[in-house]
C-alpha cells in the first residue's frame, strides 16, 4: 500500500523537480511529419539536461525514430549491403555428430568468458547498449543469458557447467541482495526478464531445499521490481495509477504506514545473508513490547526469508496500522522466536504551517501545502496554547502535532496585531514528505545509501547543505539501503515529523542534522485530459474529456478549448503544454489562456491532487514493459517475454505471488490481445504489431514485418487461456511462410533512410531488425512444442538447420554487433536447447572437448559463415 505512495512521491517529486515527463502516448505519424528532436525540445525545458531524454521516449520505435535509436546512430549500411536470400533449408538434418560439436564448442566459447565473480559482461561495441546500459544492466543481461545457455547443455559437462551456473546465480542474486540493480535504466525490463526465466531454470534444475528457498526470495524481489516497471494504459506506470488513485481518495481514517520499530543494521560486501541483525530497539514499538533485542536477527516476516535488512524494509514500507504480522527472530545464543504483532496507527497529524521563533510564541512564516490552518490563521500569528498547552518553542508545537491523530480538533490560541484569538483546526493526516532532492538512477558504487542528482532550491536539502553527488545513508531510523528501497520507504514518510537525515558528502565528510521533510511536491491535476492532435504530440493544446464539476469545469474550462498560455507563458505545443503543466505542484493556482472559437477567455483555479487520468477513464486495464520506465507504449513481444517469466515464477517458484500479480498479469495479456491486427494486404493474416502506434500504417502491421514476434505473443495469451492452439498453429504457419523476412535482414547492421539514420530496423521491409532473427527462431520453436506433432517434427528441423547454416567460421553466431558474439551465441544454443535429436544426449567431456579452449577472441569482425 504505501509502496504504491512511495514510487509516486518520488516520481512525481523528481518530476517537478527536474522537468521531466512526456505526454500520455508515443507518436504514431510518419517520421517526416515529426521535427527533428533538437527543435522538439520546448524553451520552457530550461536548462534542463533530461528533456532531450523525454523526447527521445516519445519518440518510440515503431513510429517516429525511436528513443535509444536517437542516441545509437553511427553511419549509413555498409557499401554494397543488400538483404539476404532466404536460407537454403532443403538438404537432410546435418548429423548429431555435427550438431553436437556445434554446442560442444559454443559452450566451451562461452565458459571461457566468465568471469571471477561468475558474471559474464561483453564490451559492446556497437550501437544500442553500449550507448544506453550501465555495466551493472549489462552483466546482469549477459549472466542471465549465458547461464540460460548453459543450463540447456549442462550434458556437455556437468562438472564444469554446473560449478559456473552455481556462479552465476550467485552473482545474479547477490547484486539483488544487495539492492543494486536500479529500474531506471534502458532495457531494465530485459535485465529483470532474463534474470527471472534464469533463476526459474535453476529453481528447477536443484533438489536441495535451502537453494530453492533463495532463489524464491530474490524472484519475489525481481517481481516487485517488474510490477514497478509496468506500464499503464500506455500512460504511467501501473503501481503509480494506483497510488495516484489511493492518494486522492485518502480520508481521515484510510491505513496509514506503520512500523514495528526495529532499527536494523545495514548490509555490508560481507555481510548481507542469513537474517537481518536488530542494531537497536525504539522506545515504546512494538518491538519492545514483544520482547525483541538488539542483536536479535529478523530471519522471516509474513512467511517470506529475509536475508538481510533490504528483504525486511521492503517488506515493512507496504505495512499499515491495524495490520496483523508475522516475524520470526533468530536470537544469537538461544532459541528462535515468532510474533504476532497488531501494528498501531502511527501516521500524525498535520496542522500544515511553518513556524519561527519568536518571544510571545511561534511566528506562522507559511502555510504548507494543504494545510488545514489556512483560512483560520493568517500569516504573522504567533501561536501561544494549543488545547491548553503552552507554545514556547519548536519542539513544543512539534510533540504535540506528531502526537495528535488525524481527525482530532485542537483549539489553537493565537495573536494577532497584539490581540488575543483562537480557533478550532482539524488536524489532517500529514501529506507525503520529502527532503527535496532526486536520487540518481544508477548507482555503480557498493556502498548502501542514494547518491543525490539534483537538489530542488529552497528544500530541504537545500537547507541542510546537501549538495549534488552527495549520499544520503539515514533518515529517521532507517538506513537508505540503495533506490529501489528509498523510492518505497519514501511513501512511509510523513511531512512535518522531525527527523534526523544523514548523508556522507561527495568528499566524505559524514554530517547529520534534524530536520521535518516537506510536503511532497505532486504535478496537480487540471481534471482535464488532452485531445490527441496532429502532428502528434507537436499539436495543439486541446481540452478533452473535462471532468465535470471539476475545479477546471467550474472555471470555466470547456472541451474543445486550445490552451494559449499557462500563467501567462505561451504554450507552443502540446508537448510543451504538458512539460510546463506538470511543474505546476498541486495545490498551487493556475491561469489558463483559453481560445474558443474567436474568443479569447481565461480560467484561473486550483490544481488538485493527482487521481486517475480523465483521459484514461475507467476502460480496460492494459499495461506492459517498454524499454525505460514511462516510455509511453509497451511492445508487444517484450510484453509477452516478461509475462512468460512471470508465470513460470508464480506457477513453480512462489505460488503465493498469483493473488499480487493477478491484476497486473490481466492487464499485459490486455496489452497483447490489443495489439493483435488484421493485416489486410496479407489475406487478413492476425498479426500483432511492435506498439499501439504501430498500428497507424500498413508498414507497420505487415505481417512480413511480425515474425520475430507474433509466435511468442500468441502462445503468451494461449497460456493464458485467451487464445486457442488453432490460433497459435496459425501463426505457426505464418512464420514458416514469411520466415526468409528475418534471414533477409539478420546481418544488416544500420539502415539510413532519410532522417533514419542509423537505424537497427529497416524500414523497407517492415521494420525488420537482425536481432529478430535468434529471438523469432527461439520462440516459434517454443510454441511449436506446445502444439506438437508434425508441426513441432517441421519447425525443429527449421531451427535445427537454419542454427547450423548461421554459424560464424570459428563456431559462434552472431545477433547484432551490437551485442556480440556472447549474446548471438548464448541465444543460438537457446534454440538449439529447444530442438529434440539425438544430439541432445552423447556428450563425452573426455573425448569431445579441449577444456582449455576458447576458440573466439571476442573482438574483431566476424569471419564469415560456416561454408556448407
Amino acid at each position: 500500500m504505501s509502496r504504491f505512495l512511495g514510487v509516486a512521491v518520488v516520481a512525481a517529486a523528481t518530476a517537478m523537480l527536474v522537468g521531466l515527463t512526456v505526454p500520455p502516448t508515443t507518436s504514431d505519424v510518419p517520421a517526416a511529419a515529426v521535427p527533428a528532436p533538437a527543435a522538439t525540445v520546448p524553451p520552457d525545458a530550461g536548462d534542463n539536461a533530461l528533456a532531450p531524454l523525454a523526447t527521445r521516449i516519445l519518440l518510440d520505435a515503431g513510429g517516429a525514430g525511436s528513443g535509444p535509436e536517437l542516441i545509437q546512430a553511427r553511419g549509413p549500411l555498409p557499401a554494397g549491403w543488400k538483404p539476404d536470400p532466404p536460407l537454403d533449408l532443403s538438404g537432410p538434418m546435418p548429423s548429431d555428430a555435427d550438431v553436437r560439436a556445434a554446442i560442444t564448442k559454443g559452450v566451451n566459447y562461452i565458459l571461457g568468458l566468465q568471469k571471477e565473480n561468475g558474471a559474464w559482461d561483453v564490451d559492446l561495441t556497437g550501437t544500442l547498449l553500449s550507448e544506453t546500459a550501465d555495466e551493472a544492466v549489462d552483466a546482469i543481461a549477459a549472466t542471465s543469458l549465458a547461464g540460460i545457455a548453459l543450463r540447456y547443455h549442462v550434458k556437455v559437462d556437468p562438472a564444469r557447467i554446473e560449478p559456473a551456473l552455481k556462479r552465476a546465480a550467485d552473482f545474479v542474486m547477490d547484486r539483488v541482495y544487495r539492492g543494486k540493480l536500479p529500474l531506471k535504466v534502458w532495457y531494465a525490463n530485459w535485465r529483470y526478464t532474463l534474470g527471472l526465466k534464469f533463476l526459474h531454470m535453476e529453481f528447477k534444475a536443484t533438489t536441495d531445499a535451502e537453494r530453492k528457498g533463495e532463489i524464491a526470495a530474490v524472484s519475489r524481489r525481481m517481481v516487485q521490481a517488474m510490477l514497478k516497471l509496468q506500464l499503464s494504459n500506455s500512460e504511467a506506470t501501473l503501481l503509480e495509477r494506483k497510488k495516484k488513485a489511493r492518494l486522492s481518495a485518502r480520508m481521515k481514517d484510510t491505513a496509514m504506514p506503520s512500523y514495528l520499530g526495529v532499527v536494523l543494521q545495514p548490509p555490508t560486501d560481507t555481510n548481507y545473508r542469513g537474517g537481518a541483525p536488530v542494531l537497536r530497539v525504539i522506545p515504546g514499538s512494538m518491538a519492545e513490547k514483544s520482547g525483541v533485542a538488539p542483536g536479535d536477527k529478523v530471519v522471516m516476516a509474513e512467511g517470506l526469508r529475509i536475508e538481510n535488512a533490504v528483504d525486511y524494509y521492503l517488506l515493512e514500507s507496504e505495512w499499515v496500522g491495524g495490520q496483523k504480522v508475522k516475524v520470526k527472530f533468530a536470537r544469537p545464543g538461544g532459541k528462535d522466536y515468532e510474533r504476532d504483532v497488531q501494528l498501531p496507527q502511527t501516521w500524525p497529524g498535520f496542522l500544515g504551517v511553518r513556524l519561527s521563533q519568536a518571544s510571545d510564541g511561534l511566528v506562522v512564516e507559511a502555510f504548507l501545502r494543504f494545510s488545514p490552518s489556512k483560512g483560520e490563521l493568517e500569516l504573522g500569528d504567533v501561536i501561544t496554547k494549543i488545547d491548553g498547552k503552552d507554545i514556547k518553542a519548536i519542539a513544543d508545537f512539534d510533540a504535540i502535532e506528531q502526537t495528535t491523530p488525524p481527525g482530532k480538533k485542537l483549539r489553537v490560541e493565537f495573536l494577532r496585531a497584539g490581540k488575543k484569538k483562537s480557533a478550532s483546526i482539524g488536524a489532517v493526516a500529514a501529506p507525503e514528505g520529502w527532503y527535496g532532492f532526486a536520487p540518481a538512477e544508477e548507482d555503480k558504487g557498493d556502498d548502501n545509501g542514494v547518491v543525490v542528482d539534483a537538489i530542488l532550491p529552497g528544500g530541504a536539502a537545500d537547507r541542510l547543505g546537501i549538495k549534488k553527488g552527495d549520499r544520503v545513508t539515514w533518515i529517521g531510523d532507517v538506513p537508505i539501503l540503495g533506490l529501489d528501497h528509498y523510492i518505497d520507504f519514501s511513501g512511509t514518510v510523513p511531512a512535518g515529523k522531525n527527523m534526523v537525515i544523514k548523508w556522507v558528502t561527495a568528499e566524505g565528510e559524514e554530517k547529520s542534522e534534524m530536520c521535518p521533510p516537506d510536503v511532497v511536491v505532486m504535478p496537480g491535476d487540471p481534471q482535464f485530459g488532452f485531445a490527441r492532435t496532429n502532428p502528434f504530440p507537436f499539436g495543439p493544446a486541446v481540452v478533452e474529456n473535462l471532468k465535470k464539476g471539476g475545479v477546471s469545469d467550474k472555471a470555466g474550462v470547456k472541451d474543445g478549448d486550445q490552451i494559449v498560455t499557462i500563467n501567462g507563458k505561451p504554450v507552443q505545443n502540446l508537448y510543451a503544454c504538458v512539460m510546463m503543466m506538470r511543474q505546476i505542484a498541486a495545490g498551487d493556482e493556475i491561469v489558463l489562456g483559453l481560445r474558443r472559437g474567436n474568443q479569447n477567455v481565461e480560467a484561473k483555479f486550483i490544481m488538485q491532487k493527482p487521481g486517475d487520468d480523465p483521459g484514461t477513464g475507467p476502460g480496460v486495464e492494459e499495461g506492459g514493459w517498454a524499454y525505460y520506465p514511462n516510455m509511453g507504449e509497451s511492445p508487444s513481444f517484450s510484453t509477452a517475454a516478461a509475462l512468460l517469466a512471470l508465470y513460470n515464477v508464480q506457477n513453480d517458484v512462489d505460488p503465493r505471488l498469483k493473488k499480487n500479480l493477478k491484476d497486473s498479469l490481466k492487464a499485459a495479456e490486455n496489452l497483447i490481445a490489443s495489439l493483435r491486427v488484421p493485416d489486410p494486404q496479407n489475406g487478413g493474416a492476425e498479426t500483432y504489431v511492435y506498439r499501439a502506434g504501430s498500428k497507424g500504417n500498413q508498414s507497420g502491421i505487415d505481417v512480413r514485418g511480425c515474425q520475430g514476434r507474433n509466435a511468442i505473443c500468441e502462445m503468451t495469451l494461449v497460456l493464458a487461456g485467451r487464445r486457442k492452439s488453432a490460433d497459435l498453429k496459425k501463426q505457426i504457419d505464418l512464420w514458416v511462410r514469411h520466415r526468409g523476412e528475418l534471414d533477409a535482414v539478420r546481418r544488416m547492421e544500420f539502415y539510413q533512410a532519410g532522417n533514419r539514420q542509423g537505424s537497427p530496423h529497416n524500414y523497407d521491409r517492415w521494420w525488420n531488425a537482425a536481432y529478430y532473427w535468434h529471438y523469432g527462431h527461439y520462440y516459434t520453436l517454443q510454441a511449436a512444442k506446445m502444439i506438437g506433432g508434425k508441426t513441432f517434427k517441421d519447425i525443429n528441423e527449421i531451427c535445427t538447420k537454419a542454427v547450423m547454416k548461421t554459424r560464424l567460421e570459428d563456431g559462434t553466431w552472431l545477433d547484432h554487433p551490437s551485442f556480440g558474439k556472447l549474446v548471438g551465441t548464448g541465444l543460438a544454443l537457446w534454440i538449439l536447447g529447444e530442438t529434440e535429436g539425438g544430439w541432445r544426449d552423447g556428450y563425452d567431456p573426455t573425448i569431445t572437448q579441449d577444456k582449455k579452449e576458447n576458440p573466439v577472441t571476442p573482438g574483431g569482425k566476424p569471419p564469415g559463415e560456416v561454408s556448407e
